[in-house]
């Protein structure tokens, strides 16, 4: 059976401001990369894999 560790950390409320940025803009790709993929299975029936998403990715910045 495989042990899982949680770390707990307190993170200075100075830094809260950019960790939820960066929290949105990892939501905002994973979303986009859901929705693409349901989307390639559903009208092509094909499986995108990890290396499509990636080429689909590239570049992104907000």
């Amino acid at each position: 059976m495989e042990a899982v560790k949680t770390l707990k950390l307190r993170i200075k409320d100075k830094h809260a401001g950019v960790l939820s940025l960066m929290a949105r803009e990892v939501n905002f790709v994973w979303n986009y990369c859901n929705e693409t993929s349901a989307r390639a299975l559903r009208e092509r029936r094909e499986f995108l894999s990890g290396f499509d998403l990636q080429k689909l990715t590239a570049g992104y910045s907000t």
